[in-house]
């Protein structure tokens, strides 16, 4: 009997131990709520004691990271008009974001997102507004070029959603206690209706970019090629002038090797010559006619004599090698 009533005694004593603590998850906070008050909020992780329920509940809410994409779903609610400075009428241009946030880690921020928003839907409807109407309101004071330019100088992506986050956080983190990590773009595109009219007009002005770049480029290539021009003649008119000069020097070095030659042996020099002469007139079927006592035919009646019965007729005006 008495072990049974120890048992009793026991497991109402678990179950009272388990009504008056809890544990706060590393990924949680919790609000300790007193006959519906909140009488304390914790932030850190650990085991925590409280009185039973009805007296006191504790309320969590999730800490990570939240992610809201789209805070309006359809095209016509998500188009915008942008500001122009040079012609003064703005762009429509359809904007999709993302929005990180959580919590602010903070007791009395997370009271306040308690008492404000009671739970993350209704964070996260609030939220979309605020983004929405600070997005338009920035879109309306800046120019297209902002997001989407080929300049990298009139392009400023980082600093127009700073400057949306900021505006952003200023609305809500005092509000609501909510802290907003991040705001940025997903999507950047234009109305269906303009869409097509806007590409034909990009891709035109594409096309005469194009075009200067080539006709710069044939530009280019024009001058590159008529100044290698000139260089090649530059170098074919030094190059010509150099052989002349060296032709000449060696046409003044030959002869002056056959004057020594002819100096120092005047017979030898005129006979070579001679050769030289018959070597370049008195080709297969060439026929000279000469007289028999010619000087050009000399060296061959000197060389060709013979005994008289051997010796040929020789034509005196006819002499063939």
């Amino acid at each position: 009997m008495w072990r049974v009533l120890n048992i009793i005694v026991l497991i109402a004593l678990v179950a009272l131990i388990s009504l008056c603590v809890f544990v706060v998850d590393q990924t949680e906070y919790a609000v300790q709520m007193r006959f519906g008050r909140p009488v304390r909020a914790l932030v850190e992780p650990g085991l925590h004691g409280k009185w039973p329920w009805p007296i006191e509940k504790v309320v969590r809410f999730d800490n990570r990271l939240m992610v809201l994409e789209n805070p309006r779903r359809s095209e016509a609610d998500r188009e915008y008009l942008t500001q122009d400075e040079d012609s003064g009428i703005g762009k429509n241009v359809v904007v999709t974001t993302y929005t990180c946030w959580r919590i602010k880690r903070d007791p009395t921020a997370v009271v306040r997102f308690l008492q404000t928003m009671g739970d993350h839907a209704s964070a996260e409807a609030r939220l979309g507004d605020v983004v929405v109407s600070q997005l338009g309101a920035s879109l309306g004071q800046h120019d297209f070029s902002v997001l989407v330019s080929t300049d990298p100088n009139q392009r400023d992506w980082v600093g127009f959603l700073d400057a949306i986050q900021k505006r952003c956080s200023e609305r809500v983190e005092e509000a609501y206690g909510i802290e907003i990590v991040d705001v940025a773009i997903q999507r950047l595109n234009f109305p269906e209706q303009n869409r097509r009219n806007v590409f034909d007009r990009m891709r035109a002005e594409r096309d005469t970019i194009a075009a200067r770049y080539r006709s710069q480029g044939d530009q280019q290539a024009t001058e590159i090629i008529a100044q290698a021009n000139r260089q090649r003649a530059e170098i074919l008119a030094g190059a010509n002038e150099k052989a002349v000069q060296v032709r000449g020097q060696a046409d003044a070095a030959a002869a002056r090797i056959y004057a020594e030659a002819y100096g120092q042996a005047p017979q030898f020099y005129e006979f070579l010559s001679t050769l030289e002469t018959y070597k370049k007139t008195l080709t297969d079927g060439t026929v000279w006619i000469a007289p028999g006592d010619s000087a050009f035919l000399e060296l061959l009646n000197r060389s060709s004599k013979q005994p008289e019965s051997q010796q040929p007729q020789l034509d005196s005006h006819q002499a063939t090698p």
